[in-house]
């Protein structure tokens, strides 16, 4: 989808799934447990790699590496939750999804920007904190099918 990111972004910063068509959908697929897993992998293999050797310059955007290794059993806790949550809330789910994707997230190197634990720490947390509200809470202002508002 070619609006994911934006709608990703959007999700994260707390707008209602509700908000439009476009952004249930985009909901409820960041939220399947297939997708959930691929984000918790994603987050798995960015801590892998941090504690690897050094690798060759590539096209995917570099780690940073010192705020993942420092974050380390954060990011683990995460990637668990996410996977087994249940009803996660799709801010939770939105924010771990920018984390894992975004290479202009916390996760990677910013080239402008001097590497900080903290920035990917907050992250985290927000997503954690995201994830002890249920995901009843998303669907609230959901219309109820067949009732008419």
């Amino acid at each position: 989808m070619v609006e994911g990111p934006r709608l990703d972004s959007e999700l994260a910063e707390g707008i209602s799934p509700s908000a439009s068509a476009a952004h249930l959908a985009r909901a409820d697929a960041i939220t399947r447990p297939q997708s959930r897993r691929r984000i918790a992998a994603a987050l798995n293999r960015a801590i892998e790699e941090s504690f690897a050797p050094a690798r060759r310059v590539t096209a995917e955007a570099p780690l940073s590496v010192s705020a993942i290794r420092s974050c380390r059993e954060q990011l683990i806790t995460l990637a668990r939750q996410i996977v087994h949550t249940e009803n996660p809330r799709v801010q939770a789910v939105a924010i771990a999804s920018q984390l894992a994707f975004d290479g202009r997230g916390a996760l990677f190197f910013q080239p402008k920007q001097e590497p900080s634990p903290d920035r990917l720490a907050n992250t985290i947390t927000a997503a954690l904190s995201a994830l002890r509200v249920s995901g009843e809470f998303d669907r609230m202002d959901r219309p109820l099918d067949g009732v008419s508002v």
